[in-house]
């Protein structure tokens, strides 16, 4: 076997690994396994046998249209949001180079969306977050959209709070 189909058969392997890893914390988080839990990442297996796109090209087309990858431009409802948050959490246990949390990985690899993601979390794991440590919103803020019942809203709309109560 070649290198490159070596390393595109390895790929494979880690994502159906990443996938048990998804479901499992799906099952903590929602209490339930979902279809969407079932299709999480399901295009990349595929996208690694396309021989003609390099590695990169894969990576580059999964994150561009999967809505758990959240510096893309497509809408998001609050189940890709705690579809983000599982993706987040589970890493750790397929990633040995990602030893984070969901909060964790929230504050330092994307910390201009913590008006988003931080009530989720705070709903999901509490026992993440700190409870005497402020945390620090920066004004660097990117945008995410996300879909409502049709309608479209930028996250300017969430900046309460309790958003996710009122969504209820």
């Amino acid at each position: 076997m070649s290198l490159e189909l070596k390393k595109r058969y390895d790929h494979i392997v880690y994502t159906l690994k990443h996938k048990i890893a998804f479901l499992q914390t799906e099952k903590q988080i929602r209490g339930k396994n979902t279809l969407r839990g079932y299709l999480h990442d399901l295009d990349k297996p595929f996208l690694y046998l396309a021989l003609w796109l390099d590695m990169k090209e894969v990576q580059k087309i999964h994150r561009s249209h999967n809505k758990h990858h959240v510096k893309n431009n497509l809408i998001k409802t609050k189940d890709d949001l705690i579809d983000t948050i599982i993706d987040w959490e589970c890493a750790r246990i397929t990633k040995p180079d990602k030893p984070l949390n969901a909060y964790q990985t929230l504050m330092k690899f994307y910390p201009e969306y913590q008006e988003t993601f931080l009530p989720l979390i705070k709903e999901l794991l509490p026992h993440q977050v700190p409870q005497n440590k402020p945390t620090k919103i920066l004004k660097d803020k990117r945008e995410l959209y996300f879909a409502d019942h049709a309608n479209i809203y930028s996250k300017s709309h969430f900046n309460s709070p309790h958003w996710f109560d009122k969504q209820r």
